[in-house]
């Protein structure tokens, strides 16, 4: 479908009156990931992004993390909160200072692991080689790994799905993407590190923690798939991102986004056990705790008029979900 026609249909969908009395009576909660300076082949960047902040502020109302619970009135705007994962040196560098300017709040869920230099997370290093990469390819495992433009994106897919189901998770996978796999630095300019694929310092997490208008979220250390992990290893990323998290801000965190949206029986018993009274999927698989699944609706696109639908009918329309929170 064309995008115009597909926009304008989308406007329609959520920009009648009655559309706001349908709509969800709780605040929908929004999840954004990397916003880097010059854009990161989706389209976004601080341009773009602060189009979505204007775009929000004027037909909804943005609110703190801490209301999520709070129910509107039919007729009063729909509310919604921000929230951003992974912890990219971006958010501090580009996402906060759009958000001070614009007095408004968010919670960041942070990954531990790329806070030191020269450490990326798994799927960040993945792009990265996709999309940087100059040779035309690589040894890995005794194996040429082709990466002329015709084989580059099904030989990554490959090897994305070759470190996912190594063991033990995600032990092995950072092994080898620390050992035997190119270098990113080596085929990544320092400038395009900074900008898209590193994590942001303990000075900058700290100073975002510093800020009345922002919290901070457990995201784990490495970002695994935590129903692939070791119940012990399970433990150990959430336990250690948590404390990591807390002696740089000084303040207790018991909020949790889960990597993926990836969470079992296990993975919820295991948040109780630790104490956490807020984790956040996306679209809720279980159905057994409120407060543990809670749902979100992810940004990828640009587009306006989709944001727009997204936090019309995200939450108010069950089958819609499975739909709107794809990487639609």
């Amino acid at each position: 479908m064309n995008c115009t026609v597909r926009d304008f249909l989308l406007t329609i969908a959520w920009r009648f009156p009655w559309s706001r009395a349908l709509s969800s009576s709780q605040p929908v909660i929004l999840m954004y990931h990397g916003i880097p300076s010059q854009g990161n082949g989706t389209g976004f960047n601080a341009t773009t992004f602060e189009q979505h902040i204007m775009f929000l502020e004027h037909h909804f109302k943005i609110v703190s993390p801490t209301s999520s619970k709070e129910r509107r009135n039919s007729l009063e705007k729909i509310r919604v909160v921000l929230t951003f994962d992974d912890g990219f040196r971006n958010h501090a560098e580009v996402v906060a200072p759009i958000l001070r300017r614009h007095h408004v709040p968010a919670r960041f869920f942070v990954c531990s692991r790329h806070a030191t230099p020269g450490k990326y997370l798994w799927f960040a290093y993945l792009e990265a080689l996709e999309r940087h990469f100059s040779g035309n390819g690589f040894y890995f495992g005794g194996e040429f790994i082709n990466m002329s433009s015709d084989k580059r994106h099904g030989n990554m897919i490959r090897l994305r799905e070759t470190l996912l189901n190594l063991e033990p998770h995600p032990a092995a996978m950072y092994e080898i993407i620390d050992d035997e796999l190119p270098c990113l630095g080596d085929f990544v300019s320092a400038k395009d590190v900074s900008d898209h694929f590193a994590g942001m310092t303990e000075e900058q997490i700290g100073d975002l923690t510093s800020d009345r208008l922002f919290s901070l979220g457990i995201h784990t250390v490495d970002h695994p798939f935590l129903p692939k992990c070791a119940s012990d290893e399970a433990q150990r990323q959430i336990f250690n991102n948590k404390i990591w998290i807390e002696q740089i801000s000084n303040k207790p965190c018991n909020a949790i986004a889960y990597p993926a949206g990836r969470y079992n029986s296990e993975i919820l018993e295991l948040c109780r056990s630790l104490g956490l009274t807020a984790a956040y999927a996306q679209t809720p698989t279980l159905n057994a705790d409120t407060d543990l699944e809670i749902p979100r609706i992810g940004i990828y696109s640009t587009s306006l008029p989709l944001v727009g639908f997204k936090v019309h009918w995200g939450n108010a329309i069950e089958p819609l979900r499975y739909l709107i929170t794809g990487r639609l």
